[in-house]
């Protein structure tokens, strides 16, 4: 009889480890389990199948800090193991469905499916895998369950897109101690191999000029994986341009002519496996302004914009950090993605809720008035200055001006700030 790979479970009672502090080796071997799922529904039903399952050879986090603890992101992985039922591993992320919900299509009962991956340290024993999403009163609520049994013999272990080349463009140290970059190229020929290479030595001198990764160079390594495609520059759809590019990204994600997106998860996922990673970048080979970053999934940036090094900063500060975009003027394709009356998971945006306890009150200065008047005399302080994600009334901001409201290299404000230096401590420390 033949071993199931995985089982569909109905919920049973677990119990939640007292520590965050669980012990790496206990549970843990080398490499990564990867579950690859499709996951369709509308904005107020959703399911997920299994795809695949894949044992990965690296895998790039900190086994130090297996439980994450910082409650960002619309979704959180929480893995069980299956014999104690303690909570062995957690990290919050988030989707493209979960942007997708939220805009006319999905809202109006039209289907999509999308593929997603779920990414852990390889266990030594079956586990119980499990996938919350936030509701609309940011609770979150149990929406997938699944059992792994990593003895499995239908766990897949081949090396997928084996003749592409990695570079390390910053060297610091082991994976387990650092913030692991992967930069993917998508829209590059291999006679422009030499462009994606000073690309990417421009971007990366541009962000390790912008502060706290300038003081926190060291806890980063970066490495390049040279992908080829087929044509240059990447899709357009509403000009009518589809390019043979590798990692599928497009612009009009989302029905935003700006928003450039990539449907092609295992792809992306498949060519970034060859290399331990945290985070991953993908470079398009364009001109055209554009660009998008989703927490925990991967940023996007093109290569030849005069824009081009604010988005690279300012996308990965959405991948990296969960943050929030500050701007509240610009056109965006989301319905009501802050309800009101709720506060905000992202750590540089409030509902203000209550104005004399502001998530970054801390950073507050004594008589500082909240709300902050958005003045010249309010220049440069921290404080609660209203119109923030993509919203003019209702939602503030920390700072007057950030990396995550002007289309310049202008700095991260304070609060985004130590966000950044929190989350570079998660993976590093």
């Amino acid at each position: 009889m033949l071993r199931s790979l995985f089982l569909l479970v109905i919920m049973i009672p677990v119990q939640l480890s007292a520590s965050s502090k669980i012990d790496f080796d206990t549970y843990f071997s080398k490499g990564a389990l990867r579950v690859d799922l499709y996951h369709t529904g509308v904005s107020d039903n959703e399911v997920y199948a299994v795809d695949e399952i894949i044992r990965e050879p690296f895998w790039g986090g900190n086994p130090r800090h297996l439980i994450d603890d910082m409650n960002l992101g619309g979704h959180i992985l929480r893995v069980y193991d299956l014999k104690t039922n303690v909570l062995i591993y957690s990290m919050g992320y988030c989707s493209v469905f979960g942007e997708w919900i939220t805009v006319d299509e999905a809202i109006s009962g039209k289907a999509r499916t999308f593929h997603e991956s779920l990414i852990m340290p390889f266990p030594k024993g079956p586990v119980q895998i499990r996938i919350d999403r936030r509701d609309r009163a940011n609770i979150f609520r149990t929406v997938y369950d699944l059992v792994v049994d990593p003895e499995d013999y239908n766990i897949a272990t081949e090396t997928r897109h084996s003749g592409f080349k990695v570079r390390k463009i910053v060297d610091n140290g082991p994976p387990d101690r650092k913030v692991d970059i992967v930069i993917l190229a998508d829209g590059y020929r291999r006679d422009e191999i030499h462009k994606l290479r000073d690309d990417v030595k421009r971007f990366v001198d541009i962000f390790f000029d912008v502060e706290p990764f300038r003081s926190r160079k060291k806890d980063f390594n970066v490495r390049l994986i040279e992908s080829i495609s087929v044509q240059s520059n990447v899709d357009n759809p509403r000009e009518g341009v589809y390019r043979d590019n590798l990692l599928g990204l497009s612009f009009n994600s989302l029905d935003l002519d700006r928003y450039m997106l990539s449907l092609s998860n295992k792809t992306i996922r498949d060519v970034a496996a060859k290399v331990p990673y945290d985070q991953i970048i993908i470079l398009a080979n364009e001109e055209k302004y554009g660009g998008g970053g989703i927490f925990r999934l991967y940023a996007t940036c093109i290569s030849d914009n005069e824009h081009d090094g604010y988005v690279f900063v300012h996308e990965f500060g959405h991948n990296f950090t969960g943050l929030a975009d500050e701007y509240f003027s610009s056109q965006v394709s989301y319905n009501d993605s802050y309800p009101a009356g709720i506060e905000p998971w992202e750590p540089n945006i409030t509902a203000l809720l209550d104005p004399e306890s502001v998530k970054w009150q801390h950073l507050i200065k004594d008589g500082t008035p909240v709300p902050t008047p958005d003045d010249s005399l309010h220049t440069d302080l921290t404080g609660a200055f209203e119109g923030a994600g993509y919203s003019a009334k209702g939602l503030y901001r920390s700072a007057q001006d950030c990396i995550m409201k002007s289309k310049a290299l202008n700095g991260f404000c304070p609060v985004c700030s130590e966000a950044i230096e929190k989350m570079i401590d998660f993976h590093t420390r």
